[in-house]
């Protein structure tokens, strides 16, 4: 590695952000779909336990999927994909009741900002339009909306495209 080189976005196995911590997700898979499938917008859904941990686990390109770990206990998971359009797709991002309201989401997206810096100028996501409490979550987090996406996940449904400007354009 050269002095102006740094290691790809996102490929470290293991990101210690202090007492929270993003690694793989290995043991713990089951315990987190399991909570994930009693959480909104998937309970809603109906997707069954066995839905989420294939959701958590099936091998895709540029997907990169972490525990979040928070003084050792998992309450939560981020999955994204990057490279997408100047900047990281958040496929999910799921803090368990128990750790929400403690910052941990914004800690994550931070550091998926800092991972980034200087190669991208945006975070993407989509939340499901009524899930009211996800979007003033994210819009908290600096996320705009950009537009309606009908019949993306489920028919006859809505997702809100939205985007967190990291900075200006970065051109080459």
């Amino acid at each position: 590695m050269t002095p102006t080189s740094r290691p790809a976005a996102f490929a470290a196995e293991t990101h210690d952000l202090g007492d929270l911590v993003l690694g793989p997700l290995g043991d713990d898979v089951d315990a987190i779909a399991a909570v994930l499938a009693t959480l909104d917008p998937w309970a809603r859904a109906g997707l069954p336990v066995e839905a989420m941990r294939r959701r958590l686990t099936r091998p895709m390109a540029a997907t990169y999927r972490f525990a979040l770990r928070l003084d050792g206990r998992p309450v939560g998971c981020v999955s994204l994909r990057h490279p997408f359009m100047r900047g990281p797709y958040v496929e999910t991002i799921a803090v368990f009741p128990e750790a929400q309201r403690r910052g941990v989401a914004r800690r994550v997206v931070e550091w998926m900002g800092r991972e980034v810096a200087g190669e991208a100028s945006n975070l993407w996501l989509c939340v499901t339009e009524w899930n009211t409490p996800a979007r003033a979550a994210y819009r908290a987090l600096g996320f705009v909306e950009i537009g309606p996406a009908p019949d993306l996940a489920v028919l006859g449904q809505t997702e809100i495209f939205m985007r967190k400007p990291l900075g200006p354009p970065i051109v080459g």
